[in-house]
């Protein structure tokens, strides 16, 4: 890599800064809700349509974001991202409806997208070969990071200034992660020209496993407060049991892949551990009859079915080194339509108050996605892919 930008040799510290970046207008948007409703007349119904706007065109954008990033480079991938978060930071600020904020969202949802793919090739790229799994997971937590410095400026920059700041904060660092965005070129593809444009069918039964793990994991991870509640927690409470179990759902995946690091596992065995361990603990869940109980199974029921994610991308960087971006655009789409469409039917349940129902299907949602994981293991250790050998570094 050529020696520029302070963010040159950091992947690590790159795919955080980038991940946080490309999420932060839909979380912003979240934590500002009831000043934006005052406001502009956007509230909590406003606020389900644009988390579903956001995911949605993610989920649309991921497959051809991937195909682009893969003919051009990661280094594009970054300042595209980052140039449409800051975008949708200054569409917020000049905000004047409360539909405008669907725009901002929107945005959003396509820097994720472009945020998502290109930092899975910094890593693939940069990072140590014998840590990858740690930095995936690491990665991966950097979207609650996002929530928790969305939390930070609602106190500190929101209440006291106006909702408008912290957009106006966001879309300037944005803007600045343009400049300083690090030089990362794609692998050179090593598969033969007939083989190119063909999906593996691992990575195709990896999709299929990442759509519904997606919707298990999203699904746990919205409904923790009302559930909560629901056992006898107090709505204080609820939020410290979530704040909790959101750090634990962290080290989960940074443990995760520090394992798979360990063992040199292509990290689907890890997966279908976690998500199997978390359809079990789901089915505890929806047994569960008190809050005692309840406190026990539901940071176990997150740990495994939304402790997985950082595997997921470490596992394409695994399969295809050929075609990472190409193959983690394929494998974004699966995730976020299952985080889309997940709470939605999971929701239908919910707000009848039938969580023993919800969990159960959640737990059948993480089973299959531990199915569909054991399936895409058995198609790669029947490929005749050679062993993946640590990859030359080279100065450029």
């Amino acid at each position: 890599m050529r020696r520029g930008t302070i963010l040159e040799g950091r992947p690590l510290g790159t795919a955080l800064l980038y991940v946080m970046i490309g999420i932060l207008p839909l979380y912003l948007t979240s934590a500002q809700v009831l000043s934006l409703d005052a406001d502009l007349g956007f509230g909590v119904a406003q606020l389900g349509l644009a988390s579903a706007l956001h995911f949605g065109i993610a989920a649309l954008a991921a497959h051809p974001v991937g195909s682009l990033i893969q003919r051009r480079d990661a280094t594009f991938g970054l300042r595209t991202g980052a140039g449409l978060a800051a975008l949708a930071g200054v569409v917020a600020v000049s905000a004047t409806r409360w539909w405008e904020i669907l725009a901002v969202t929107a945005l959003g949802g396509l820097a994720n997208a472009f945020m998502q793919v290109a930092t899975n090739v910094v890593l693939a790229q940069d990072a140590a070969y014998h840590r990858q799994g740690l930095s995936f997971g690491a990665k991966q937590g950097a979207v609650p990071l996002a929530g928790a410095m969305s939390g930070l400026l609602l106190p500190s920059v929101g209440v006291a200034l106006g909702w408008r700041w912290p957009f106006a904060i966001a879309a300037a660092a944005a803007a600045a992660s343009m400049v300083v965005a690090p030089r990362v070129r794609n692998a050179p593809t090593e598969v033969a020209p007939a083989a190119r444009g063909r999906l593996s069918p691992a990575l195709v039964w990896m999709a299929v496993g990442g759509t519904f793990g997606g919707a298990a994991g999203n699904s746990l991870s919205l409904f923790v407060v009302p559930t909560a509640v629901q056992a006898g927690l107090s709505q204080a409470a609820a939020g410290l049991f979530l704040a909790v179990s959101s750090v634990l759902v962290f080290t989960t995946r940074l443990g995760a892949g520090w394992f798979a690091d360990r063992r040199r596992s292509t990290g689907h065995r890890e997966m279908i551990t976690l998500l199997t361990f978390g359809a079990g603990a789901c089915i505890a869940l929806a047994t569960a009859g008190t809050a005692s109980t309840f406190t026990i199974a539901m940071p176990l029921a997150m740990m495994g079915s939304w402790g997985w994610p950082g595997l997921i991308y470490f596992t394409v960087v695994r399969i295809h080194p050929e075609a990472t971006a190409r193959a983690s655009g394929i494998i974004l789409a699966g995730n976020l339509t299952g985080t889309l469409v997940g709470p939605l039917v999971v929701g239908l349940l919910a707000a009848r108050s039938l969580y023993s129902q919800a969990w159960t299907m959640v737990a059948f949602l993480s089973a299959a996605a531990a199915a569909a994981m054991a399936f895409s293991l058995r198609s790669h250790s029947r490929s005749s892919i050679a062993p993946i050998p640590e990859p030359a570094r080279s100065e450029s």
